[in-house]
């Protein structure tokens, strides 16, 4: 009986060991993972601005990321192309980076920002632009560099017109007289 006793204890200990021992597992579920890149990729992007059927501008573009925010990234850079109402282009813009501002329907174009008036044969030179289509402005509050074939200018801060045709140079700080003796 004794030995009875002790087996039965010895059982019941072993039954509580093995019960505390086995763990039921729980299984933790994390908290879903929201996606915060882009909803769309574009490459070889162009998009059109028009008004009332007259070509207005062109870009065009490596790659165009849309936002779920409803802005877009252009990582890779852009090359715009504006357009006279006879169709010639008036001027181009090229830029490293560029990134759209949906609401604002705004262009931040960074990084090596070149304009380059066809007619008048000028060149802005800057590393940050901003354009307007609604408006077809283009501004800046960064040091920019204008080149025409006559002068070379500097300064901060510059307004202008998408072609380019008219321009304010905010702060002046330097023209060049440049002379053009015909040799490259």
């Amino acid at each position: 009986m004794l030995i009875r006793r002790i087996l039965n204890k010895l059982l019941s200990f072993l039954l509580i060991i093995t019960a505390f021992a086995c763990k039921t597992e729980v299984e933790v579920k994390e908290a879903p993972q929201i996606y915060t890149g882009p909803l769309s990729k574009l490459y070889g992007a162009t998009i059109i601005y028009s008004d009332s059927a007259l070509l207005k501008a062109e870009v065009q573009a490596a790659e165009i990321l849309d936002l779920q925010n409803g802005d877009r990234e252009v990582p890779q850079g852009m090359f715009i192309t504006f357009y006279e109402k006879d169709g010639k282009v008036s001027a181009t813009l090229r830029a490293n980076f560029a990134y759209y501002y949906s609401e604002e329907d705004r262009w931040k174009a960074t990084g090596n920002v070149i304009v380059n008036n066809i007619k008048n044969k000028e060149t802005l030179k800057s590393e940050e632009l901003y354009w307007e289509p609604k408006t077809e402005d283009v501004y800046t509050e960064k040091f920019v560099r204008i080149e025409t074939p006559g002068e070379l200018m500097t300064g901060t801060g510059l307004k202008a017109k998408q072609d380019f045709s008219e321009w304010t140079l905010e702060n002046p700080e330097g023209t060049i007289d440049v002379e053009d003796d015909g040799e490259i």
